[in-house]
């Protein structure tokens, strides 16, 4: 009895392939070579070869070429998102800004557990986790000192214009000829103390 193709490629997505076992220096050179150089499969092969990496198949080399540029594709797609969202939101405030980008980090967070759990796309080790994790908190963490500052900043103004309303006040009194204590009595009220 047969694997079906799900299970079949859900296997194979358990299975470290030749080039998830290679070193992550070689890895990275993958990368760089197809989207930095734009160099072909059969180049990139080439150099492996001559890096003594002569195991990788051509087969698997393109695979994970694909997996990659899907990769780039969907950045480039989230990179359009966000370009189209801070042109839609315009002059919105930073703290509109830091609720869209977290909104789209937590999107393309649940599309990764998505094909996870589907058993395509990539699959996020630990320390991807984390970033991702540390990535949001950090959004939270500058959300909330925005607000703290947003809030000092309305308490500072709503203590200036209650000050110069005391003063604006107790102006006017004097120039109505009110006694000391009636325009002292009116600053009180204004103020709320002697202040």
């Amino acid at each position: 009895m047969g694997l079906s193709p799900a299970a079949a490629k859900a296997r194979r997505k358990r299975t470290p392939s030749t080039i998830d076992r290679l070193d992550p220096e070689i890895r990275e050179l993958i990368s760089k070579l197809r989207i930095d150089q734009g160099w072909t499969i059969d180049e990139i092969r080439e150099q492996l070869v001559k890096l003594g990496q002569g195991h990788v198949s051509r087969s698997a080399l393109g695979r994970h070429v694909r997996s990659i540029e899907d990769v780039s594709a969907d950045l480039r797609e989230t990179r359009i998102y966000a370009e189209a969202i801070a042109k839609e939101a315009g002059g919105a405030d930073q703290s509109r800004m830091l609720d869209l980008n977290s909104q789209l980090l937590q999107a393309n967070m649940f599309k990764l557990m998505l094909a996870a759990k589907d058993g395509e796309g990539i699959q996020l080790g630990p320390k991807d986790a984390k970033d991702f994790a540390d990535a949001l908190r950090s959004i939270a963490l500058t959300r909330k000192t925005d607000m703290d500052l947003i809030e000092k900043a309305e308490k500072r103004a709503a203590e200036k214009a209650t000050r110069e309303a005391a003063e604006k006040a107790v102006s006017a009194a004097r120039t109505k000829g009110l006694s000391r204590d009636t325009v002292e009595a009116i600053r009180y009220a204004v103020l709320g103390s002697d202040g």
